[in-house]
């Protein structure tokens, strides 16, 4: 309605141009459709004419509106526009590598180990690759902020840089490549800001490339990715073999929960020639010390002046480090900062670092003397296991109690557990002493945990009465003989005060 208005304006204002008459019945007749033009009037040609000049003065009125003001403001903010040249993002060339798929799949399933399920910022989801021209290798780091997992490998590299790449993608991109060469180029484009008080954007992106494929990922660029701490600390070299084995004794008794924060790590003791590991999650307590020198030799005593080191390390971080470590690493490297009360630990081409746990970790060992024991029972470790693997089947979430009797008499172990809808009945031979009869609850799953973390074939219970806890320590042969060790566990039983 509005363009045929001004239309049907500007026919009139061309009319009255070319008849150069303000108001006449010839304009009148002109301006009104032909069908209505044929009627007859009823009023008077000044009444018309009245109407005509109300009309006419909106018409005059809205003319200069229309043909003078609006049409220059516009067309001058599209040549202003126009005028304005565009900055175009620069090209920066990153890196150039040429490298083993093999090798970069290896090392990156280890780095991702570090990656958090839930990032708590987009770069925490990403992979830090750098790839260092002077050494002529690649190296990977991904972090949590907690723990940080860093892997190198050897590679061609004709132009080294850096940057950040979503790990889950580029691990799995990697994994389908075929077995070969892979080549890796890097590019960021620069725009300059608007103004001198915004910052510069920058957009990067890594290209892999084989005889068959070409793919690209977007990136995030390696100055937000969060600084790797570097330790101030010398170096200790600890035995694979000890280190392996003192953590999978203890690593089953740290808690999961997350709200007993000091209690979901080991607390780790080093001393002149050995190792201690200590963890608890309230309900058991796993103590493995470790000769560093090996079995022949005596551990020496420790003076005064050499007070041990100790520190309490998350137990997720030594999971990985344990799961990581491969059989070939005779020695590995551990570095302890106080100051920045963090550790790492590094071998061949590999270093993981954690954040210690803030806090004082209790003593369990002061805890634990105040209890002594004046029943030995001794079994074999493959017939217990077994019993309780069978009897697993009748726990539930609620109830995981099983009842122990050890009768004297007969030698045996008498397992029980009794369910609403089911019960089932073990029996194990052992050495008890003959005057003994004990009848003791545990929780299973705990149970099986420890007896599963000795690494010999028998076990030794030390018991007293049934509020007291039990000690298990190895017995019979040992699965390194040639290692060192003692370990203790301690599981307190499910106790009801008598009515």
């Amino acid at each position: 309605m509005t363009q045929a208005l001004q239309r049907s304006r500007s026919k009139t204002a061309k009319q009255k141009k070319q008849t150069e008459q303000p108001t006449s019945e010839a304009a009148l007749t002109q301006r009104i459709p032909r069908t209505l033009a044929s009627l007859e009037q009823p009023t008077d040609p000044p009444e018309a004419s009245e109407a005509e000049t109300t009309v006419d003065e909106p018409e005059n009125s809205a003319e200069p509106e229309v043909s003078a003001e609006p049409v220059p403001k516009k067309s001058s903010r599209k040549r202003t526009a126009r005028s304005q040249p565009k900055d175009t993002p620069a090209t920066e060339q990153g890196m150039q590598v040429i490298c083993s798929q093999s090798q970069f799949y290896n090392a990156l399933a280890i780095a991702s180990c570090a990656a958090p399920a839930k990032p708590s910022h987009p770069v925490l989801a990403n992979v830090l690759v750098v790839a260092d021209a002077n050494a002529q290798q690649v190296h990977l780091a991904v972090t949590d902020l907690a723990m940080t997992l860093q892997a190198s490998f050897e590679a061609q590299v004709l132009l080294g840089s850096e940057i950040t790449v979503p790990v889950e993608m580029l691990s799995g991109m990697v994994k389908q490549f075929p077995t070969g060469n892979i080549t890796l180029n890097s590019q960021a484009q620069v725009t300059k800001p608007a103004s001198e008080e915004e910052q510069p954007t920058k957009t990067c992106s890594m290209t892999l490339s084989d005889a068959d494929g070409k793919y690209e990922i977007r990136g995030i660029p390696a100055e937000e990715f969060p600084p790797i701490a570097t330790l101030k600390a010398a170096p200790v070299s600890l035995p694979t073999n000890v280190l392996r084995e003192g953590l999978k004794g203890v690593l089953y008794a740290i808690s999961t929960d997350e709200t007993k924060r000091i209690l979901t790590g080991v607390y780790i003791q080093i001393g002149q020639n050995a190792l201690k590991f200590i963890a608890t999650d309230g309900h058991r307590v796993a103590i493995a010390e470790l000769s560093t020198e090996g079995i022949s030799r005596k551990r020496r005593k420790q003076s005064g002046a050499d007070e041990p080191t100790q520190f309490p390390i998350s137990g997720k971080a030594l999971k990985e480090l344990i799961r990581n470590l491969a059989d070939s690493v005779d020695a590995i490297q551990l570095l302890y900062d106080a100051e920045a009360t963090r550790a790492s630990f590094a071998w061949q081409d590999i270093i993981l670092s954690c954040q210690c746990i803030e806090g004082q970790y209790p003593d369990c060992e002061q805890l634990l003397a105040r209890y002594s024991f004046d029943q030995e029972v001794v079994l074999e470790k493959s017939g217990l296991l077994k019993a309780l693997e069978r009897l697993s089947v009748l726990t539930d979430k609620k109830e995981r109690g099983i009842q122990f009797r050890f009768d004297g008499a007969t030698q045996q172990i008498h397992l029980s557990i009794e369910r609403e809808f089911g019960k089932g009945d073990e029996t194990i031979n052992a050495h008890i002493p003959t005057d003994m009869t004990l009848d003791i609850q545990f929780n299973l799953k705990y149970l099986g945990e420890a007896v599963k973390a000795i690494p010999s074939s028998g076990i030794k219970m030390h018991l007293k009465q049934p509020d007291y806890p039990a000690m298990l320590v190895p017995a019979g042969d040992f699965n390194n003989p040639e290692l060192e060790t003692e370990m203790r566990h301690f599981l307190f039983p499910l106790y009801k005060q008598p009515e």
